[in-house]
């Protein structure tokens, strides 16, 4: 497998001179397994990635959500592929209304008066399947595992088997204090490579050295992302969904600190590529 990273924020875009090194897109990891292609969430990083396949016409690939909140849905209605007849995408996930199914939500973030076209222009043929915890989805080289994890408003986490490879997509997560999230625990198990809601410092997180609490937020922290690694005996681990107030100096602290106790680590940035094939992780854009 071959994961690159398109878009590493979380919340909303963070677009700026002290940020331009890690990225200020949100949400969007591609995925190759073979020759499929599997993508997670639409936030901003989604629009270089459409670019991208341009290049690769016609795209057939696979668009799992983790959830529907903005800067995990943002990029949608931007992503150049779906406005090509030819293209081909099975679109994946779930949401916390039982009476609202991921095609709705997505339809009415492209409804009148927030945007001015519909989904009636894309020329690309789009199936949608709804999604629930335990669901199992197989391709022709993988198998992908969801569970629930903590989120206001509900999240999948993901699992991909591919080749007697395997990687974690574990973003917005909070951690229970003093406990692991087990239905994660057993999606981590022997991992290749875990990609974690690092959003928060400790200090945010608790309220400590005069910081107010990110507690019940929804994200997590990086020590909580080691604890889970550590305890699944997962092989590498990338630090994911940075919040957007952090510069690029910033994340690169909490690397630094993260490589003392996992050194198998790495803080994502856009462009990060990263071959399950290899023992290691790439070189980290800090060193």
């Amino acid at each position: 497998m071959i994961v690159r990273f398109w878009g590493v924020r979380g919340s909303f875009p963070s677009g700026n001179a002290e940020t331009v090194s890690v990225g200020g897109n949100t949400t969007c990891v591609e995925v190759r397994c073979g020759d499929e292609i599997i993508i997670f969430d639409s936030g901003t990083g989604i629009i270089n990635l459409g670019k991208s396949l341009m290049k690769e016409m016609p795209v057939r690939a696979n668009l799992f959500f983790s959830h529907v909140h903005w800067d995990h849905i943002q990029g949608f209605p931007f992503f150049t592929p779906f406005y090509v007849p030819g293209n081909e995408f099975d679109i994946y996930g779930g949401t916390s209304l039982p009476s609202k199914s991921i095609e709705q939500v997505l339809d009415n973030q492209m409804s009148s008066p927030c945007f001015p076209i519909r989904k009636e222009v894309f020329g690309a043929k789009l199936r949608y399947h709804d999604l629930k915890a335990g669901d199992v989805v197989e391709g022709k080289n993988f198998k992908i595992t969801l569970a629930n994890l903590y989120h206001p408003d509900g999240t999948f986490g993901y699992r991909v088997d591919s080749g007697g490879q395997s990687l974690v997509f574990a973003t917005d997560n909070e951690h229970a204090e003093g406990k692991l999230c087990k239905n994660l625990l057993k999606l981590c198990q022997d991992a290749d490579l875990l990609i974690y809601d690092s959003q928060y410092t400790d200090a945010e997180y608790y309220g400590l050295e005069g910081q107010f609490s990110r507690k019940g937020w929804g994200h997590s922290t990086m020590k909580e992302g080691v604890k889970m690694a550590e305890a699944g005996n997962v092989k590498k681990l990338a630090l994911f969904h940075h919040d957007p107030a952090h510069d690029d100096a910033f994340i690169g602290r909490i690397e630094s600190e993260c490589k003392q106790i996992f050194p198998n680590c790495i803080a994502a940035f856009e462009g990060l590529e990263i071959n399950l094939d290899d023992p290691e992780l790439p070189k980290s854009m800090f060193v």
